[in-house]
């Protein structure tokens, strides 16, 4: 079986990749890179190492070659057009290059979103399928960094974590549980035809965050909400689904999946 991926310079790819090489000889993995020097370290461990480019679809046929099972990152554009047309290139390329099976990095719960880049995900969703290639789609919440947007650092300082008001709930996840899980289905049977939504376990909300935040910390911090409070972050959290729950995360990553004292003790805290 070959594996090709793509994205393995990236922070999720990366750990993707790590995950692979504890479970298979790293002959069988081959990574595709932009700018192939920048994944010279992989080499030395035997990954094999080849061209490929969104923006260059010829490439991307002679870098999928041979591929049994490919993992397809979404790229990380932020123009949603050139983003889906990259994808389209992608798709287009591992239908040619007649690839095993596709596993494609989407959003989770993106029928529910109603930001441009859900419209994206579902429209990439759509074009592995019309392939006739098989396929699994890695549906992935939103990664835990977006506690960053939250202003967990000022709390610290003032023992209050503000929020405007509502009932804030957050489904997100490690990177290194999304790894986990993804590595599972790029190396095990049965998952094809399947979608996946990666999500935690159970949502948290901001007082969960406060508790973390006071456990970690020795400090006392809670929750307050503000109703004068202005925040780009909590006007753009209620057009994703961040609430929902599915148990295929933790499943897949065969471990209780990183909490948000975990995140936090990454930071140092």
């Amino acid at each position: 079986m070959k594996i090709v991926m793509t994205g393995a310079t990236g922070h999720l790819g990366s750990l993707v990749l790590e995950e692979l090489l504890r479970r298979v000889p790293a002959d069988r993995i081959a990574i595709t890179a932009r700018h192939p020097e920048k994944a010279e370290k992989w080499r030395s461990r035997g990954v094999e190492i080849r061209y490929g480019d969104y923006d260059v679809p010829a490439s991307l046929e002679e870098a999928f070659a041979g591929a049994d099972t490919l993992l397809f990152i979404s790229s990380p554009l932020r123009d949603e057009g050139a983003r889906l047309r990259q994808h389209r290139a992608a798709v287009h390329a591992a239908a040619e290059a007649k690839v095993g099976r596709i596993v494609y990095t989407s959003i989770a719960y993106a029928e529910r979103g109603h930001l441009p880049l859900h419209g994206t995900h579902l429209a990439t969703e759509r074009l592995i399928r019309e392939s006739g290639l098989g396929y699994t789609i890695l549906r992935n919440a939103y990664y835990m960094d977006i506690i960053d947007m939250l202003g967990w650092r000022a709390a610290l300082s003032g023992g209050v974590l503000l929020s405007p008001p509502g009932d804030w709930q957050f489904n997100t996840a490690a990177r290194e549980d999304l790894a986990a899980a993804a590595a599972a289905v790029l190396t095990e049977r049965g998952h094809e035809g399947r979608v996946y939504e990666l999500t935690a376990a159970r949502p948290w909300r901001l007082g969960d965050l406060a508790r973390a935040l006071s456990e970690r910390s020795g400090r006392p911090v809670a929750h307050h909400a503000d109703p004068a409070m202005k925040s780009d972050a909590y006007a753009l959290f209620p057009l994703s689904e961040m609430a929902a729950v599915s148990p295929d995360l933790e499943r897949l990553a065969g471990a209780p999946l990183r909490g948000l004292k975990d995140w936090l003790a990454d930071r140092g805290l």
